[in-house]
């Protein structure tokens, strides 16, 4: 996997570190809009080739794989033209602003044969797959509760009416997509796409939301997923049934770093072979990133579409949810017009 990343900024910076751990995969050029980013982002990275030409970078045939990390707006067309020129495409969470967009860029995957992801950390960690796996440990499952609120260094800006790309609803940004997404793939991911579901979000001057709660509402649980860029708590997350419950800490739903299988708690318990005792069922992850690259490059390598259709249709679940929660919440992007 030769690949050629769309941005400068933290994220992307954290994969080119997760592309280092992954064999058969190498950093072949990077590209930002300006030229003096690009060159200082390139030397940063020790890569030879640097590019202020989007279209430039696409021809280049020693890339066969583009990485996008751009402001939310920007990934769909930016994901487009580069299937269009024949690049696989790993694209940062939120895949796109729009359910019609995400249509879009699967359609012309397959079409061209080519493969598409989003990145997304969560649903390919080793404890996530942990969690699924001891899911029935727990009985009856009755709720889920999902907390990542994380303060934005940006908010201060915004609450003086300076807009940044995170909360501005030209790039499609706010708490459901940057940071309660996470919880939407955790949870879909763990249950597939919901009966109903809700968002309930906390709104800003300009019509984004800063935080917000998420009702999914399955057959026989709710779950409640709260996100929050203006406000922080402690990450947790619960899976409770009438056995036992896991605890999701240590990091939010986008890390999943400790996992803790949690005895009922009461004063009478009448459950047959209940767990008496916390159990530490998690193992000790290396960078969370790793594994989505691994996960990627072992799918591109072994031509597996069926794997990367199975995950493509995980994506458009979260799509359908999120673009329909948001729309009904009165949240409304530059994209939807």
């Amino acid at each position: 996997m030769r690949v050629g990343t769309i941005g400068t900024g933290t994220i992307v910076n954290r994969f080119i570190q997760a592309m280092k751990m992954v064999d058969n995969v190498t950093l072949e050029a990077v590209y930002s809009r300006s030229e003096a980013k690009a060159k200082a982002f390139a030397q940063e990275h020790n890569v030879e080739k640097c590019y202020s030409d989007l279209d430039a970078m696409l021809e280049d045939p020693n890339i066969d794989t583009i990485y996008i990390a751009s402001p939310n707006s920007l990934h769909f067309p930016q994901a487009l033209k580069a299937l269009e020129a024949g690049k696989h495409v790993i694209d940062e969470k939120p895949f796109t602003s729009t359910l019609e967009e995400c249509d879009i860029l699967i359609n012309k995957a397959k079409e061209k044969k080519l493969f598409l992801f989003e990145a997304i950390t969560t649903i390919h960690l080793p404890n996530y797959k942990i969690i699924k796996d001891a899911l029935p440990k727990l009985g009856d499952i009755h709720l889920l509760t999902a907390n990542f609120s994380q303060f934005s260094s940006r908010y201060g800006k915004y609450k003086n009416h300076e807009q940044t790309n995170a909360f501005d609803p030209k790039f499609s940004g706010g708490a459901l997509m940057d940071i309660n997404i996470y919880n939407l793939h955790f949870a879909i991911g763990l249950f597939g796409k919901p009966n109903t579901y809700t968002y309930y979000p906390n709104i800003g001057y300009n019509g984004i939301d800063t935080s917000g709660v998420m009702i999914l509402r399955y057959d026989t649980f709710t779950a409640t997923l709260i996100g929050a860029k203006d406000s922080s708590s402690e990450y947790l997350c619960f899976v409770q049934g009438d056995k036992s419950s896991i605890k999701v800490s240590g990091s939010s739903t986008g890390g999943c770093k400790d996992v803790t299988l949690v005895p009922l708690k009461g004063d009478q318990i009448d459950v047959t072979n209940p767990i008496d005792q916390s159990q530490n069922i998690g193992i000790e992850q290396v960078m969370h990133m790793m594994y989505e690259v691994e996960a990627f490059e072992t799918i591109i390598r072994s031509e597996n579409y069926d794997e990367c259709y199975r995950l493509l249709d995980h994506t458009r679940n979260v799509m359908d949810v999120m673009y329909h929660a948001r729309k009904d919440a009165g949240i409304i992007f530059a994209a939807d017009k």
